[in-house]
């Protein structure tokens, strides 16, 4: 049996249409097509069947899919696992990535990865906001994705913490409370709140801290998903205060002061290394996945 004909059905059964499964190979269409006639004539069964311009799995195809699946996938650990041997590990990560630890966790990350396995390994990172991170990894279009904690997802997500942020009041230069060490959130609650939309993971975790910290509910007039949208919103009204982490996305602006909030402690807002548990994780992933673990000495007891 060809190996690379099983190659190539693994990737027609997942794309599903002969033209983009031939360039995704980088082969013609007549030599997959052929390659999965050879095939199902070995095998002695039909693999695929047409439904329009696409094909779908036949119920033996399904069968053939699963099984052939674990074997590639398995070989390709194993060829892996050979060159990490060799000292020459490759691979690829496809990694998504809050943008507020770009600036200072990620880099020296991704810099001791690579003094440890060397630069054979492919790591492609994409940005985004937590909710649609967690949505694309379950998907399978991201191995691992850094982001916020989510509930709900722990039987069939792994949640490594590796870096904390604080929550802070962002006023106006003039205002009373800039020139203010600490402040809590029952002094706030008069004034007009900006923070983040109760429709996001971070959102909900202000909300939360704030009826645990004030005797009323805080009006909250503005909401947004990021530290410069909060802070563009609070820089143009100059009534307003923000809560809002302490990213560099409050960097640009200069005419706010940060104030610290003094009965919320300052690693609040947990950042996680989020992976998929019960799935098969190429070498590079796997890889990847312990050493943040290593990287933070994190002990087991502190994943969720």
């Amino acid at each position: 049996m060809n190996l690379s004909h099983l190659y190539y059905f693994r990737t027609l059964a997942r794309v599903q249409h002969y033209t983009r499964a031939a360039e995704e190979l980088f082969i013609t269409q007549p030599t997959l097509s052929n390659a999965v006639s050879q095939l199902e004539k070995e095998l002695g069964i039909p693999l695929f069947q047409k439904e329009g311009r696409n094909v779908r799995l036949t119920k033996q195809g399904r069968e053939f899919d699963e099984y052939i699946t674990q074997a590639l996938d398995l070989i390709d650990k194993a060829v892996d696992i050979a060159h990490e041997q060799a000292g020459s590990p490759s691979g690829a990560i496809d990694l998504g990535v809050i943008y507020t630890i770009q600036a200072d966790y990620l880099p020296p990350l991704l810099r001791a990865y690579r003094d440890r396995y060397g630069s054979g390994i492919t790591i492609n990172t994409y940005q985004g906001l937590t909710t649609q991170l967690v949505e694309d990894l379950e998907s399978g279009r991201y191995d691992v994705v850094f982001g916020s904690y989510v509930e709900g997802k722990e039987d069939d997500l792994g949640f490594i913490p590796v870096d904390s942020q604080r929550l802070v009041a962002v006023v106006h230069d003039y205002s009373p409370f800039a020139k203010r060490e600490s402040v809590t959130i029952e002094d706030l609650s008069h004034s007009k709140i900006y923070s983040y939309s109760p429709d996001i993971p971070l959102g909900k975790e202000v909300r939360k801290i704030c009826r645990e910290c004030c005797d009323r509910d805080l009006d909250i007039h503005a909401t947004a998903e990021d530290e410069i949208t909060l802070g563009s919103l609070v820089d143009s009204d100059p009534s307003a205060i923000g809560l809002v982490l302490d990213t560099l996305g409050l960097l640009p602006f200069q005419n706010l002061v940060k104030v610290r909030l003094s009965e919320v402690p300052d690693d609040f807002h947990k950042v996680y290394l989020i992976y998929r548990k019960n799935v098969f994780q190429p070498r590079a992933v796997e890889n990847f996945i312990d050493f943040v673990r290593e990287y933070g000495n994190i002990e087991p007891e502190e994943e969720r």
